[in-house]
């Protein structure tokens, strides 16, 4: 049931260990998925507004059929922002929860973590008081024999 350095742990305990890193690495991997994601949508609203601002730049104000196109196309990529707005607004809502579950992958190692330093102490204090009892009884023995 228990071997060598983790002397009175179970070995359940060493693979809730490995599943807990797993779950912890998982989560953060998933974590940093959802910030590239986040950063990629918010580059294309980036994009999209810097291309308005210069087609605004080149525009010429006093032609007419020009200020037509540019308001069409104004319109369009207002369309484009709201939509990319919205993308964004979901992947930070994402971003946020794999953030929670990164969390609580972390606390639940730690957790599991300080159970088992807790349990290997308790196991080694239990090997070194059995180990004092044998050398009791067998100087007890050696002076019964004197």
């Amino acid at each position: 049931m228990t071997d060598g350095p983790t002397r009175g742990v179970p070995k359940v305990y060493g693979s809730l260990q490995r599943l807990r890193e797993h779950t912890r690495r998982e989560a953060q991997m998933e974590m940093a998925r959802a910030e590239v994601e986040r950063d990629r949508v918010q580059e294309r609203l980036d994009a999209l507004n810097a291309g308005v601002d210069r087609a605004r730049a080149q525009l010429d104000p006093l032609d007419a059929e020009a200020l037509s196109t540019y308001h069409n196309f104004r319109l369009q990529e207002a369309l484009r922002e709201r939509r990319e707005t919205a993308r964004l607004a979901q992947r930070e809502r994402e971003l946020e929860t794999r953030r929670g579950h990164h969390l609580r992958s972390v606390r639940d190692e730690l957790t599991l973590d300080a159970l088992v330093e807790e349990l290997n102490a308790r196991g080694q204090e239990d090997f070194r008081r059995a180990e004092r009892r044998q050398m009791d009884e067998i100087a007890g023995r050696r002076k019964a024999g004197s």
